[in-house]
C-alpha cells in the first residue's frame, strides 16, 4: 500500500480543499476571461505607473524618462506597484522597452487568486465562529463569498487597467485577516507573528496607497487600547516599527530627489483640487450633481495655471482655451504646492459649498449607482446598480443579525477602513473606484447575511 500513499494524500487534500480549490479555478477562469476579451487595455497607462516600471528597469531610477532617454525621479506616485511591474518590463521589437502585457494580466490573476484565498479563508472562519455552521457549510458560504468578490464590478473592472486598485484590494483583505488572527490568538508567540504580518501588510499598503497609512494609525491607536496587557506592548511595537521604517524610508528618498520631506506623494495637491474648484463647486450650486461632472472647463484652466493666479476665482472662471504659452517651470514639489494651496483658497471662499461637496463625495464613493457617461450603456449602469444594492442589503442584514459580534475587536479593522476612506473622500476627489480596497472585506460581511438552514453532511 505505500506506493499509493501519495496518490491517497492527494485525494485526501482535495476532497478537504475542494471548495477553495474551485473558488481559485472560477478567479482564474473569470478574470482571465477578462483579460483575453479586453487584452488591449494594458496598453493604455492612464497613471503612467508602466512608463515609472520601465525607467526603473532601465536605468534603476523611479522616475519618468525623457524623449532624449534621460531619467528623472519622481515622487508622483507611490512606489510599489510601479516597482513591483518593473520585474515584467521586456524589450519589445515593435514599442521598445515596456511592461509585458501578457505577464501583467497573469500578475493580477494571481493576486486576484490570493484575494480569493484570503476572503475564503476569513469568511470560512467567520461563518464556523459566529453562524455556528458546520465546516462543510463553513466552506460553502466562504466560495459563495468569494465569488462575490470574483463578479464584484468594480474589482473585476480595474483587473484590466495598470492601475493599483488590484494590488490595493489584495493588501487590504491581507491587513483585516491579520488583524482578524492577531485578535483571536490565544499565545503570545502567535500574537506576535500576526503583529509582525499585520505592520507588514500595512507597510506594503501604505506603498501602494498613502490611505493606508491613515488606517494604520486607527489599528495602532485600536491596539493601543489594550496597553494594560503589558505582553501587547511588544507587539505595538513591532507593527507600528514596521511602518515607520516604511514611512521614513520613502520620506528619506523622496527628501534626496525632491529637497522635500515628502511622505505620501506629489500627486496630493492635484487630487485635493480635483474636488475642491470652482467649476466643481458651480456644478454642485446648480444642482445637478446627479449628473456626471464635465471637466473640461477644469482641466483646460489647470493646464494654463501658470499664466495668471490660480489662487483667485477670477482665474478659474476665465474661459482658457488655446494651447499652453507659458510652460512649468517650478519644480514637482512646488507645482504640488500651488494647486494645493490652490483648493485651499477654493475652500476658504465657499465652504458652505466645501460641507456640501464633501457630502456629494462620500456619498458617491459608497453610491451602488455609477454616472451615465458616454459608452457606457443602461444595461450595465442597472446591471451594476442591481449588484450593489443587493449587496448593500446583505451587509446590512447581516450586521442588524450579528451586531453583537460584529462589534467585537477581531472587526475592527472593517470598520476602521470604512471610516478611513469615507474621511478621507470627503476632502479628496472620490468616486465609486476609490473604495476598491473594503470590497473584498464587504463580500464577507454580506455572506453572513444568509440564514443558517441546515448544516450541510461532512
Amino acid at each position: 500500500m505505500i506506493p499509493y500513499a501519495p496518490a491517497s494524500i492527494s485525494l485526501d487534500f482535495l476532497r478537504h480543499h475542494r471548495y477553495l480549490l474551485l473558488s481559485i479555478v472560477a478567479c482564474l477562469l473569470v478574470r482571465g476571461g477578462g483579460l483575453f476579451v479586453n487584452s488591449n487595455r494594458f496598453v493604455e497607462d492612464p497613471d503612467a505607473y508602466q512608463a515609472i516600471a520601465s525607467t526603473i528597469s532601465n536605468h534603476g531610477v523611479f522616475g519618468l524618462t525623457s524623449p532624449q532617454n534621460v531619467p528623472r525621479a519622481i515622487a508622483f506616485r507611490p512606489p510599489l506597484y510601479p516597482w513591483l511591474l518593473s520585474w515584467i518590463v521586456v524589450d519589445d521589437a515593435t514599442n521598445g522597452s515596456r511592461v509585458s502585457p501578457v505577464l501583467l494580466g497573469i500578475f493580477h490573476t494571481c493576486l486576484g487568486c490570493l484575494t480569493v484565498w484570503l476572503v475564503f479563508l476569513f469568511a470560512r472562519d467567520t461563518a464556523r465562529r459566529i453562524r455556528n455552521v458546520s465546516p462543510r457549510s463553513a466552506d460553502v458560504v466562504a466560495s459563495i463569498a468569494a465569488l462575490i468578490f470574483i463578479f464584484d464590478p468594480i474589482l473585476l473592472r480595474q483587473s484590466i487597467d495598470a492601475m493599483t486598485e488590484t494590488l490595493a484590494a489584495t493588501l487590504a483583505m491581507a491587513v483585516i485577516y491579520c488583524w482578524y488572527r492577531w485578535s483571536i490568538a490565544s499565545h503570545t508567540k502567535t500574537q506576535l507573528a500576526w503583529s509582525v504580518l499585520l505592520g507588514t501588510s500595512l507597510a506594503l499598503g501604505y506603498l501602494c496607497r498613502p490611505t493606508f497609512l491613515v488606517w494604520s494609525v486607527f489599528l495602532c491607536g485600536a491596539m493601543l487600547l489594550n496597553i494594560r496587557e503589558r505582553r501587547l506592548l511588544p507587539q505595538l511595537a513591532l507593527t507600528a516599527g514596521i511602518i515607520v521604517i516604511a514611512v521614513a524610508g520613502w520620506t528619506i528618498r523622496n527628501q534626496r530627489v525632491t529637497g522635500h520631506p515628502v511622505w505620501a506623494t506629489t500627486h496630493g495637491g492635484y487630487t485635493l483640487l480635483l474636488g475642491n474648484n470652482e467649476s466643481f463647486y458651480d456644478y454642485l450650486a446648480d444642482n445637478t450633481f446627479g449628473e456626471a461632472w464635465d471637466a473640461t472647463r477644469f482641466i483646460n484652466a489647470y493646464q494654463h495655471r501658470y499664466e495668471g493666479d490660480p489662487l483667485t476665482a477670477e482665474f478659474w472662471s476665465k474661459d482658457w482655451q488655446g494651447p499652453v504659452t507659458t510652460a512649468v517651470s517650478a519644480s514637482e514639489y512646488e507645482d504640488d504646492r500651488l494647486v494645493y494651496q490652490s483648493a485651499v483658497e477654493t475652500i476658504k471662499r465657499r465652504p458652505s459649498l466645501f460641507v456640501w461637496a464633501s457630502i456629494v463625495r462620500v456619498a458617491r464613493l459608497w453610491s451602488p449607482l455609477p454616472h451615465e457617461v458616454q459608452g457606457r450603456s443602461l444595461v450595465a449602469i442597472l446591471g451594476v446598480g442591481i449588484f450593489y444594492l443587493m449587496l448593500g442589503v446583505a451587509v446590512l442584514i447581516a450586521i442588524a443579525r450579528h451586531w453583537k459580534s460584529l462589534i467585537d475587536q477581531r472587526f475592527w479593522a472593517i470598520g476602521l477602513l470604512a471610516f478611513t476612506l469615507s474621511g478621507v473622500h470627503a476632502v479628496y476627489w472620490s468616486n465609486m473606484r476609490m473604495r476598491a480596497p473594503i470590497m473584498p472585506a464587504i463580500a464577507c460581511l454580506a455572506v453572513l447575511a444568509f440564514p443558517r438552514g441546515r448544516d450541510l453532511p461532512e
